[in-house]
């Protein structure tokens, strides 16, 4: 990566372990990490990685309807990690961005639930010949046949339609197989899926713009990366390691072998 100017990112991408344990089992979890060179997702088992759940009841604005198999990482340069580290914990590490983007990572796309957006109302042909009736098109059009719903609304009801009409499209095909003996547009239908709903849909987080930065749920703070299955790494790898002070000693003697930076939380 190119040097960055810009305080606001990092050409580091970190990743802190063991939210929720207590601070002597994060620095066990950390310790093997950094031995065994795997960053995974539950259930933790190295070389069975990158499944999507597909929750087709959830909503996508709650976060919940698409649950991919990633490994996260925060784009926050180390002076700036305070918040983010009270969230999850004071141990981590640290790779060059560029290491990241080689291995598949990307960032997150951020949609605040509050934004506004003009959808088209679902109106019946009696409904359309009446407004067509009503006389100047620049007077009746934005009223009529558009409405103003919030960016969450929105979200939910089209991936919603977009489930429904690939359903609806793949059942056909296989209908239009049956009779052709030609898979190419099934195949060619769950390509475009497979990539709409790993590639765009899993990248897809809202969150609450109205709440203070330092709340858990103001996702926009962590600046996320996600990688779509686990990622393996070599200690040389490894830019920064993060840890309380205290424990620089020990460190150094279960893994001598790291000669990189030391970052003291």
């Amino acid at each position: 990566m190119p040097t960055i100017n810009q305080r606001y990112v990092s050409n580091e991408l970190s990743h802190f372990v063991g939210r929720g344990l207590e601070e002597e089992d994060q620095y066990n979890l950390l310790i093997k990490i950094i031995r065994g060179g795997w960053l995974s997702h539950p259930p933790h088992i190295p070389g069975i990685s990158g499944n999507l759940h597909i929750d087709p009841l959830a909503k996508i604005s709650n976060n919940e309807m698409y649950s991919p198999q990633i490994v996260c990482f925060c784009d926050i340069p180390h002076a700036d990690l305070s918040i983010h580290i009270k969230k999850y914990s004071p141990f981590g590490l640290s790779f060059n961005k560029s290491f990241i983007i080689v291995k598949g990572g990307y960032p997150v796309h951020y949609i605040p639930k509050q934004a506004k957006v003009y959808r088209p109302k679902k109106l019946s042909t009696d409904e359309l010949v009446e407004i067509h009736k009503t006389g100047n098109r620049e007077s009746w059009y934005p009223e009529s046949m558009y409405e103003h719903v919030d960016m969450g609304t929105y979200f939910d009801g089209m991936i919603q339609e977009y489930h429904k009409f690939f359903g609806k499209l793949i059942s056909k095909l296989f209908e239009q197989v049956r009779n052709a003996d030609d898979g190419d547009a099934i195949r060619e239908a769950n390509d475009i899926q497979r990539f709409l709903d790993f590639q765009i849909f899993s990248f897809i987080k809202f969150f609450d713009s109205s709440i203070s930065e330092e709340h858990e749920d103001n996702f926009y703070m962590e600046r996320e990366w996600r990688l779509v299955g686990e990622l393996d790494f070599t200690i040389n790898d490894i830019e920064t390691i993060f840890m309380p002070r205290q424990y620089s000693r020990r460190f150094h003697d279960d893994c001598p072998e790291y000669t990189s930076q030391l970052y003291f939380i």
